[in-house]
């Protein structure tokens, strides 16, 4: 196959969505499918791909008219340097979809997949706008199930759900402590509103013989510093940024995962927590629940009560024995989303779209 995937920005920049790109691109160039990734900041994933534009788009302020001027710049070049693919496979949002037309008549191409990777807000852009614009593509991922569910209710399209894939770093075995000196609670997430810091700090006051761990940075740490610091709130450490392998080393010395977001699509820190044992304390966020199941790989909370997160959390510190069987049951489960499988399963469903065209 053909490749073209588009979105604004790639690794080195942070996000799951380029971390989604990156991994599924690499996977099918090694798989000998042609990609060509256009993106306008970050670093080429391979020699097929264009750098689009050398001013920083997507930190245009509203972040639609960065996405919109992208995607002209894109129509121009193909306009003037004619490409033609089997597929467009464009990421992102409603703003990512004005294009769909224009990009497939000037690439030749059979069908357009889109890929979500967030829930759907209340706005006029995704209640009206999206449902619209989404006619115009073949084939839809969501990594998320509520936003699939929602989505398909509002477009009448179907929507297949497919969540990122696990780095395989994280599958590395070994030997899990499981009585540690102090009780360790770990969350990995980008420091923004959406995640919902403040409630695990609110929860980190209560819990005052536990220690909590943030892996992450974003536009919201300095709020997040500042409540720590006035609440004098000593068992919280906000690390910053980690790579991989350090992140790995976080799940593999803590107790359990802590995840209390207000939107997500499925969040692959949760995943990668699971396939280093650790039970996971989520908000149902993405819809986790469908993959998360009380007392088998942890608990979902459907409320932002803090004292329900506190008596999960408590729970598993006290029951040695139910950590070590929710041990066994994620490291499991998470086989399922190691990338080779993700990647495999999006090509093949790819393929078949393409082959009913």
């Amino acid at each position: 196959m053909k490749i073209l995937r588009i979105y604004i920005t790639i690794p080195p920049l942070l996000g799951g969505m380029e971390k989604h790109i990156f991994n599924l691109t690499k996977i099918q160039l090694k798989n000998n499918h042609f990609v060509k990734v256009f993106y306008n900041d970050g670093e080429n994933i391979s020699n097929n791909d264009k750098k689009i534009c050398n001013v920083k788009l997507h930190k245009i302020k509203p972040q639609f008219i960065g996405m919109i001027l992208f995607h002209s710049f894109i129509s121009l070049k193909l306009f003037f340097k004619k490409e033609h693919f089997d597929i467009i496979h464009i990421h992102g949002d409603w703003s990512s979809l004005l294009f769909v037309r224009i990009l497939k008549k000037l690439t030749n191409a059979k069908i357009v997949v889109l890929s979500l990777h967030d829930q759907l807000t209340p706005k006029y852009t995704h209640q009206k706008l999206l449902p619209k614009l989404v006619q115009d593509v073949d084939l839809i991922f969501s990594t998320g199930y509520d936003t699939a569910n929602e989505l398909e209710k509002l477009s009448g399209k179907k929507v297949i759900v497919q969540p990122s894939g696990i780095n395989e770093i994280f599958f590395e075995e070994f030997d899990k402590i499981f009585k540690n000196d102090i009780f360790t609670i770990v969350t990995v997430a980008n420091l923004f509103p959406k995640k919902n810091i403040e409630l695990i700090i609110d929860i980190a006051k209560e819990l005052k013989d536990f220690r909590f761990i943030i892996v992450g940075d974003g536009t919201h740490r300095n709020i997040l510093e500042a409540k720590i610091q006035q609440e004098n709130i000593s068992n919280v450490d906000l690390v910053g940024f980690k790579t991989p392998d350090e992140v790995k080393k976080y799940y593999q010395n803590s107790d359990v995962y802590l995840l209390t977001s207000f939107a997500e699509g499925t969040p692959t820190s949760a995943l990668e927590a699971m396939a280093c044992g650790l039970p996971i304390v989520s908000s149902n966020a993405g819809g986790l629940g469908n993959i998360v199941k009380e007392n088998i790989n942890g608990f979902i909370i459907d409320t932002f009560n803090k004292n329900k997160f506190i008596e999960k959390i408590n729970l598993l510190e006290n029951k040695i024995t139910l950590r070590k069987a929710i041990f066994e049951n994620n490291v499991l489960l998470a086989q399922n989303y190691k990338w080779d499988k993700v990647a495999s399963n999006i090509t093949q469903i790819m393929e078949q779209k393409l082959n009913e065209v």
